[in-house]
């Protein structure tokens, strides 16, 4: 097909729920919101990420997958779990390459995240993906699109080759049907993909376009393809993104549809299906373009929508830069007892914490934790000081979790998502005061009156 079309659809679903642990007892509580099931994660399982996986979706979309979500999943669902990661294994197995990329761990919006939050917010997303996937990933994707310079030179430093950005994030106009370099400094450069906004927006909101994929396939997709390449005889990429829960969840059936498009209709009407990797690999960038920093896929107004408000919802937001100053000022309490009690223990505190996340997940024992970090190669001879040690990294936890994109979306501060970072707040709280006694509460109420 792809000799005679040149012509290539690429479907990028973005999974993804905030964590809905408590973080004290490390359990979802029920939701009444989510009609029969206990909680929202159990109902959308059963409504997206289950269908999905028994239909063979995620072996022919590109995605990927939230790790916080991915943890439960793998707990309360196993059988879809194993169904997903091996999905990209048998994409790997046929074209070399596998089609789910990485995500960075906590859905924070990293332009306005500390540049160390930054680097560990990527490492925990590419060591989550290196335990799941048993490989490197070569992609990343950024928390609501959000991206600045820094971020593309941290993904580069970390080996990641590529991230995806919206169309307006683009300094300049662009071609959406290819990849992009992105220059960066020291010679170096990261790819960049630009979704399709119209088709994309399409997919979300316009349920008549996702109604029929044979349809979707031939007058629609045909209204969008670059004509002039189609007669060159160059190859083009219409790449639709979209939060994968729109699959099933938000618009119910679309599960299906996905599968008749990509098992069917779209190679029926000329299309190649592929995933962002493979695509990469046999298309690399030819051109070179600048981004607008920061910016986001959500948000007209750069990354305002997570700080001091914008108008992109209605409603009250002048809660929103007290919450984000407040939570800052704490992170800065805690890292500096953190910097300053963690050294007598870990030979560097910093490097420690980038690489607790398999030491919290299980993935190395702690006698290989103190062997790799331990200040003298080992555990130290106080239970005390180990006990110290373990509250201090909890707290960076809790306090990287506290900064979850989802908590400043919306404009209501009664929702959800902000009282879920208020408890990983809380939990940072708590460690710190098991640890070093030292009350963080008081002033961190005072910040946020």
């Amino acid at each position: 097909m792809s000799e005679t079309f040149h012509r290539h659809l690429c479907v990028h679903g973005h999974f993804y729920q905030p964590p809905r642990e408590n973080p004290f007892t490390h359990l979802v509580p029920d939701e009444p919101g989510a009609g029969h099931y206990r909680n929202f994660n159990e109902k959308i399982t059963t409504e997206c990420y289950r269908p999905n996986a028994e239909i063979g979706n995620f072996g022919r979309i590109s995605f990927d997958f939230g790790p916080t979500l991915a943890a439960w999943v793998a707990r309360y669902a196993q059988d879809v779990y194993l169904r997903i990661i091996e999905s990209d294994q048998i994409h790997r197995e046929r074209y070399g390459v596998g089609n789910a990329i990485a995500h960075a761990y906590n859905h924070t919006i990293l332009p306005i995240a500390t540049p160390r939050s930054k680097k560990t917010q990527i490492i925990w997303g590419i060591t989550d993906f290196r335990h799941r996937f048993g490989v490197e990933p070569e992609g990343m994707w950024l928390a609501e699109t959000a991206v600045d310079m820094e971020c593309l030179e941290l993904l580069a430093d970390q080996g990641i080759k590529f991230t995806v950005l919206a169309p307006w994030q683009a300094a300049e106009g662009i071609d959406t049907s290819e990849p992009y370099w992105v220059r960066l400094s020291g010679d170096r450069r990261i790819a960049v993909f630009f979704y399709h906004g119209q088709m994309s927006g399409d997919v979300s909101f316009n349920d008549d376009v996702t109604s029929n994929a044979d349809a979707f396939a031939a007058p629609y997709l045909s209204r969008h393809v670059n004509w002039e390449k189609e007669h060159r005889g160059e190859d083009q990429l219409l790449l639709i993104a979209t939060d994968g829960e729109l699959y099933g969840h938000h618009k119910p059936f679309r599960d299906l549809f996905l599968a008749h498009l990509t098992e069917h209709s779209a190679p029926a009407f000329g299309y190649e299906v592929t995933s962002l990797t493979r695509y990469l690999r046999d298309h690399p960038p030819t051109r070179e373009v600048r981004i607008h920093a920061p910016s986001a896929w959500s948000c007209a107004h750069g990354v305002a929508r997570w700080s001091e408000g914008c108008d992109c919802t209605e409603g009250d937001r002048a809660w929103k830069p007290l919450l984000l100053a407040g939570l800052r000022r704490m992170e800065e309490r805690i890292d500096d007892l953190f910097e300053k009690h963690a050294g007598a223990t870990l030979r560097d505190p910093w490097e420690a914490r980038d690489h607790f996340i398999e030491r919290r997940n299980g993935w190395v024992t702690p006698a290989a934790f103190w062997a790799q970090h331990g200040r003298r190669g080992r555990k130290p001879g106080k239970e005390t000081l180990v006990a110290r040690t373990w509250s201090l990294l909890e707290a960076q936890y809790c306090m990287q979790a506290a900064f979850t994109s989802c908590g400043w979306f919306f404009e209501d501060l009664d929702r959800l998502e902000p009282r879920i970072d208020l408890n990983y707040a809380r939990c940072a709280i708590s460690h710190i005061w098991r640890a070093l006694g030292i009350d963080l509460q008081t002033d961190f109420l005072g910040d946020l009156a």
